[in-house]
């Protein structure tokens, strides 16, 4: 019970939280960038791998690199017009830190999804995306934030889909297509 309360709340509390002016220039940004980058380690990659399928889908230009190595270097050849997206409940995980710095230095639109305002990935951030979350004893610390992580991907994919409405419908039937085949 109390596992299921904490991610109830977790999603609840990142509702009354989060900027929806923020949402609305993160969405803008990323409609409208030639490539998103996404930044994860940890708890919050497959958070990042979500969000790469989902953009994948509607015919985003999307990646995530599994490795710090590879994050940093791809990061560094974002530009303007490209986003940087990186996903830290703590903001302060180093390599994620580090690419979302990369991108930044080298013009890309960086946008975060962090719990804490005052965290380093924020400093470097130009579009921040708040999450918040109570955790139960149990669990680590990271957890029932990945609820809230997942709502704000989901809220950013939708957004953006709406943008390209026409284009997004055809690029989901398109996927969805390619997806049956690989069906029984």
């Amino acid at each position: 019970d109390k596992v299921f309360h904490a991610d109830i709340e977790a999603l609840h509390n990142t509702k009354k939280i989060i900027d929806i002016e923020e949402m609305k220039r993160a969405v803008k940004a990323i409609s409208s960038c030639h490539c998103l980058e996404l930044f994860a380690v940890g708890n919050s990659l497959p958070i990042a791998l979500d969000a790469e399928y989902r953009f994948i889908r509607i015919g985003l230009p999307c990646i995530i690199y599994q490795d710090a190595v590879s994050q940093a270097m791809s990061a560094s050849f974002l530009t303007k017009g490209d986003v940087g997206l990186g996903i830290s409940h703590s903001g302060s995980s180093k390599d994620v830190v580090e690419a979302m710095r990369l991108a930044h230095e080298f013009g890309a639109t960086t946008i975060c999804i962090t719990n804490y305002s005052k965290s380093p990935i924020t400093q470097i951030s130009d579009i921040k995306l708040f999450t918040t979350s109570e955790e139960t004893t149990f669990r680590e610390e990271a957890m029932a934030s990945r609820i809230a992580q997942l709502a704000i991907i989901d809220a950013l994919y939708v957004g953006v889909a709406l943008c390209h409405f026409e284009g997004a419908l055809n690029n989901i039937k398109r996927t969805g297509q390619v997806l049956s085949d690989k069906k029984y």
